[in-house]
């Protein structure tokens, strides 16, 4: 297995744009991860934002097209749903998790297109969460009542490994090298543009 997820900004507002639309281009992947959506992409969206759409299954010789849902949203709005996500994060994982998400937005605003999505990939195959899943785990980013199990269940991180806020006015370069790892699970990791937690602006 080879599971991957990809947060993509682009021009179009269909789930799985990078196969719908033969202009797609790397330049509209922010950040790729391994296995695992990382827990700060979660917090661009919210329950509304899951929409439903076809997806290929198969190589180009024999392929196949399926119903699958991902989350969708236009880029001001995402960016919104990342600020309001802040106290939530913080009720739910602390502020380790909250501070980084100034990084996530950094990275939003020098790629090209209006909507945000996250694709989730098995090889050649797609693999979003079931609905259900998905809705659940964005509904605790607006009830952090519900508790941080269905965001941990897509995430698969461990909250008590995730390294401290840096700390104010420190040099960010040796506090991101040092945390290469946890970050990742929070932001993932450069496509082919770099990125704020890899590479401070």
């Amino acid at each position: 297995m080879d599971e991957k997820a990809f947060l993509c900004v682009s021009p179009w507002p269909e789930v799985y744009p990078s196969e719908q639309h033969g202009a797609f281009e790397a330049q509209h992947i922010v950040a790729v991860a391994d296995g695992a959506v990382p827990l700060l992409w979660l917090a661009l969206f919210r329950e509304g934002d899951v929409r439903h759409g076809p997806a290929p299954v198969g190589t180009d010789d024999e392929q196949e097209w399926v119903e699958a849902s991902a989350s969708v949203a236009g880029r001001e709005r995402a960016l919104a749903n990342l600020a309001a996500a802040g106290p939530a994060l913080d009720r739910l994982f602390g502020p380790p998790v909250a501070a980084h998400a100034e990084l996530l937005r950094q990275a939003l605003q020098w790629f090209p297109g209006d909507w945000v999505t996250v694709e989730w990939w098995d090889d050649v195959r797609p693999v979003p969460p079931g609905p259900p899943d998905l809705r659940a785990a964005l509904a605790a980013l607006d009830d952090p009542g519900l508790g941080p199990d269905a965001l941990l269940g897509l995430c698969r991180l461990d909250p008590g490994g995730l390294p401290d806020p840096p700390q104010p006015g420190a040099p960010l370069l040796p506090y991101l090298h040092e945390h290469t790892e946890p970050l990742r699970l929070l932001l993932g990791r450069a496509f082919e543009t770099l990125v704020p937690w890899e590479h401070p602006i």
